[in-house]
């Protein structure tokens, strides 16, 4: 099974505590290392690739493993009509060794919520949010049952793998690109051909406003 087992729920007054199953390290730690650093006088992020992302260019066979593996996780969700809803490489749990993706794991369900009662909506991590569900977010306060905005019309308007399968496509984007699609400060990234690479998270805007996501998406 590719879905973390949940062991326990612990509630506190401003926090909620998820425990689930072991299941190797987040994908985000996978691919990158970002760390501050001054390059040429300048306050600048270092962007360093790690094994597995290496593994990704070098053998298409680990792509296609990852790809699959997320496409049977959609494939359960959707049979139960779920919705994750922050699907990012830090929710993302990889056991690779070192060559061939063993497994993977989905963590973190905190944000999902069922297509039947899809009032849960919220804002989780936007960089990784389809379009029209950040349009959503950004009118929440003034959506109504009559202008079609509200959460019940936006799943009508989707499959319920759609909602995920975007955020799929933004974690393919960032392994294209080799730079944390969230960043929103300069950095500098070195390729296999010890080529360096400078700019931005493709969706990486100062303070992770929704509207100014949108615009980079369109």
């Amino acid at each position: 099974m590719k879905i973390a087992k949940l062991y326990a729920v612990l509630e506190e007054s401003k926090d909620v505590w998820l425990s689930y199953q072991v299941g190797g390290e987040c994908l985000t730690n996978h691919l990158f290392d970002v760390k501050g650093e001054f390059y040429k006088g300048e306050r600048i992020y270092g962007v360093s690739h790690q094994g597995f992302y290496r593994a990704l260019k070098e053998d298409k066979q680990v792509l296609v493993d990852l790809i699959r593996m997320l496409a049977e996780v959609f494939d359960v969700l959707a049979m139960f009509r779920i919705v994750h809803a922050d699907l990012k490489p830090d929710n993302i749990l990889i056991d690779f060794d070192g060559h061939r993706l063993r497994d993977i794991k989905l963590i973190d369900f905190g944000s999902a919520f069922s297509y039947e009662n899809p009032s849960s909506i919220s804002a989780t991590t936007p960089e990784y949010l389809a379009p029209e569900v950040l349009e959503y977010l950004e009118h929440r306060g003034e959506n109504t049952g009559a202008d079609g905005k509200n959460s019940t019309n936006l799943c009508r308007m989707q499959e319920p793998w759609s909602y995920d399968m975007w955020s799929m496509g933004a974690i393919l984007l960032e392994l294209l690109t080799g730079i944390p699609l969230w960043l929103s400060m300069k950095c500098r990234a070195q390729t296999q051909t010890n080529k360096q690479l400078f700019g931005m998270g493709i969706f990486g805007v100062q303070g992770r406003q929704g509207k100014k996501i949108l615009q980079k998406q369109s």
